[in-house]
Parts: structure tokens; sequence; C-alpha cells
């Protein structure tokens, strides 16, 4: 019995190969090493096809082609980043063929009428949508109704206000400043007087930590009036260091996440490369987790029928349990973080939780 093949393309070479080429070879290949020390799938054993697209785009979308109409893949799954995603979609969609994805968050990619691309971790549009129902509970002494935002002059940053828009309008909040960021450098102590001058209940920040002019950037919204617990920041705790107590952040995947199956996978990846994983490798091993399920659940490797199943099925992996809406997109709760003492902890949702919100 032939083995089943499974493509991706990844940038073994050129400006992401220290970073996302280690990220995700390796939780594909712990991933196709887990699943087939389990039996395999269908029945049978599965073999990583991949190319080497030096991070470029276009050679990425080559790369698909080749791996749908050459190599003759049953499966894929998808490269790393946002700029290599998108070349590669419409090779995807002329093929008919689901390819997951564990990175590339910018949700315009899914907006676009397409039916074949899906993503496994959390997307710019809802990485505040928990933070805003913890921040609506009665875990919070004081229910939030009025909100700013503030969007970076990158894709992320757009669809960052777009998401905020969106939530808002669905649970009722007024939006009373929103402002997107034109090109570097920024004046933030005026942005962030205005913002405050606008007296909002919190700001949500998709703050472009890697530009120069950013740095003590937080410490002038501190200035400005904000308390940190009325900032909450679109970025994942792995990509910043100590940070004021009380201030939130979104939450991708942490390696402390309390649930077997993530625990597990910290252990294994640990063993097995003798580092621990970031929230990358996790994304990269949901995607194989949630596509064979999707294969176990349609019985079939025809891809209509794994699609139709990533659309109406549930799917538990390193990242949580979620299910997909017809945009392609994760439907489920991630993880609030808040720094407490130089810690990122836990606070939603309940299951998860390693200690509870504080406020000031």
């Amino acid at each position: 019995m032939t083995d089943i093949t499974v493509g991706a393309s990844l940038p073994k070479t050129g400006r992401y190969a220290d970073s996302a080429f280690l990220q995700y070879s390796r939780a594909y290949e712990l991933w196709v090493n887990d699943l087939n020390a389990a039996g395999g799938l269908l029945g049978r054993q599965v073999k990583l096809v991949w190319h080497d697209d030096e991070g470029d785009g276009d050679k990425c979308a080559a790369n698909y082609d080749r791996l749908i109409n050459e190599d003759k893949v049953d499966l894929l799954l998808g490269p790393c980043h946002s700029v290599l995603i998108e070349p590669a979609a419409p090779v995807i969609e002329k093929n008919h063929m689901v390819m997951l994805e564990g990175s590339g968050s910018v949700s315009d990619m899914f907006r676009k009428g397409r039916e074949w691309l899906f993503l496994c971790w959390g997307v710019d549009r809802d990485y505040m949508q928990s933070y805003l129902e913890f921040m609506m509970s009665s875990a919070n002494p004081k229910p939030i109704t009025k909100i700013a935002v503030i969007g970076a002059a990158r894709p992320r940053g757009g669809g960052h206000i777009f998401g905020v828009e969106y939530h808002a309008e669905k649970m009722g909040l007024d939006i009373v400043f929103n402002e997107r960021l034109g090109a570097p450098p920024v004046d933030y102590d005026d942005l962030l007087a205005r913002a405050y001058a606008a007296n909002p209940d919190v700001l949500l920040w998709d703050l472009e930590g890697r530009e120069p002019d950013a740095e003590g950037a937080i410490d002038k919204a501190i200035a400005a009036g904000f308390a940190p617990s009325q900032i909450w920041l679109s970025d994942n705790p792995s990509q910043r260091g100590d940070q004021p107590t009380g201030l939130f952040m979104r939450c991708t995947w942490m390696e402390t996440i309390p649930r077997p199956g993530s625990l597990r996978f910290v252990e294994d990846f640990t063993k097995a490369y003798g580092i621990k994983p970031e929230y990358h490798s996790a994304g990269g091993y949901a995607c194989g987790q949630v596509l064979a399920q999707a294969v176990e659940q349609a019985g079939s490797l025809d891809n209509e029928e794994v699609r139709k199943a990533m659309l109406s099925g549930s799917f538990r992996t390193v990242m949580g349990t979620f299910g997909f809406d017809p945009d392609g997109l994760p439907t489920g709760t991630f993880p609030v973080v808040q720094w407490q003492d130089n810690v990122p902890e836990i606070v939603y949702p309940e299951g998860i939780q390693s200690k509870p919100a504080i406020f000031s």
C-alpha cells in the first residue's frame, strides 16, 4: 500500500530560514512521525514532500503548482507568513485543494471569496474577541462600554481595526477613538494624549514593536494617563519581554497552557529538537492535527470531501478545540494573557486560567 503524500513549501533558505523554516519543518516532521507511530492516516503511512521557496512569494506559488501537478501529492500544508500565502492562494483555488495554515493571520486574505484556504490559529480580525468578552464579563469589576483602537501601518493593522469595529458592533460597544497610523515615525506622545482624551475604558492597540520609534511607546501610554490594565496589545507574549504589571495581550498559544495534548507536544518537541517550541511551531502542528482529523472524518483523500469535513467538524488541537467559518477562519475561544510581576499569566478562559486578572 502506497504512502499518503502531504506537500508543503518551506523557506529553507532566504530571510525566514533561521526562524519560520525551523519552526514549521520541525512541527510538520513531528506531526508526521507522531501520526505514523499511531498507525498513520486511513490505515496508511504518511510522507511529507516539500520544496524550498527561499522566502519568495512567486517561488512559493510555483512550488505548490509543482506539488499538485508534478509530485501529485494527496494533501497540502501551508507555508509561513502572509507574504507567501497570498501568492500561493490562487494556485490552491485553481486546483481545488485544501491548504491549512498555521500562520499568516491577515484576515483580508480570507475575505476574497476563497474556498480552499483555512487558518488554524487566531486571525487579526478575531485577536481581540476573547479580550472584549472577558472585559464585558463579571470578571471585570467595571465592565467596559467605550473603547479606543489604534492600528499600525502594516496589513495586520487594517485587520486589527476591522476586527475591533466588527466585534464592537456585535457586542454593543462604543468606539470613541479610532486611528490607523501612517508610515513611521509616529508622534506617540500626541497620539496617546488624544486617545486618552476621548475617555475610553480600554485601548486596543496594534503596536508595531519592530519600528524604532515604538520603543517606550507603552510608557508613553501610561504617561498619557492609561493604567496598564486599560491596555491590550495584539502581539503574542513571546514577541515581547517584560511588561508593566496589568498589561493585557492576545495569546495564540503558550507552552504553559495546561491542556494535556499541548503539554505532551511541548515535551515531545523539546525531546526531539533540544529546544522548546514557540507558537508558530504549535500552529504548524495544529494544521497537521486538523488535516488528519478532517481526512478521517471524510473517510477519503478527496479534497472536496475533506473541505466539507473541515466546514462541518470540530477539531481538537494543541491550540484548543475549534471549527471553521465559511471563510476558512477558526471559530473558538483563544486565551487572554495579562502580565503580572514580569510573567505572562493566562486570565481567560477559566478552564486554562493560571491566575485571576488584576485591575488598577
